[in-house]
């Protein structure tokens, strides 16, 4: 079950919300990864982002085939392997656990929990990551005041243009060739 994102940023301080471009083959795979359900369309079909819902949490650009959606500036979104998908981290030592709660509260996916961690400063334990629900959205990133909990990789790692390394995310194997022959080439 979703809960709503509270911690979404005001219309007012943002440029525009992530959009979809006409190279969308409608695979719905953002649709799925999106965690405020701001994304809608058929299969096959170019889908459309609400801009009232969108976060601008980048979710739905890591699981995007065709690299086909456009951040709040503008700039394209690089698709990550499966393995490489961003994910919420933990850092142990600045955890405060119970008593916060903070990013538990705030997960829609419902991917944080507290795990018992008897040599850990608080008794009642500390935030804990489920990989398998976790969308790297970045809610509890803004959420944490601690400073504890953090999202890998880092937000300009998303943007192709940033990081346009075809090698991560080879097409058919072309990508590695064109690699293969650049290197080649010096």
């Amino acid at each position: 079950m979703l809960r709503s994102p509270e911690g979404s940023p005001p219309k007012g301080n943002r440029s525009l919300a992530y959009t979809i471009i006409e190279t969308c083959i409608g695979c719905t795979a953002c649709v799925k990864k999106c965690p405020t359900e701001a994304i809608t369309g058929l299969r096959n079909e170019i889908h459309i982002i609400d801009s009232e819902l969108c976060i601008d949490c980048g979710a739905c650009g890591a699981v995007c085939p065709p690299e086909a959606i456009l951040d709040d500036i503008g700039d394209i979104c690089r698709t990550f392997p499966r393995r490489d998908l961003p994910l919420a981290k933990v850092i142990e030592e600045n955890c405060i656990g119970s008593g916060c709660e903070l990013c538990i509260n705030i997960c829609p996916f419902e991917a944080l929990s507290l795990r018992d961690a008897p040599n850990h400063h608080d008794f009642y334990g500390m935030a804990t990551v489920d990989p398998k629900r976790c969308t790297g959205c970045r809610l509890c990133e803004q959420a944490c005041g601690w400073a504890a909990i953090y999202i890998d990789p880092p937000r300009e790692m998303l943007k192709k243009s940033v990081y346009p390394i075809e090698i991560l995310t080879p097409k058919k194997g072309k990508g590695l060739q064109r690699a293969r022959a650049g290197a080649g080439a010096e």
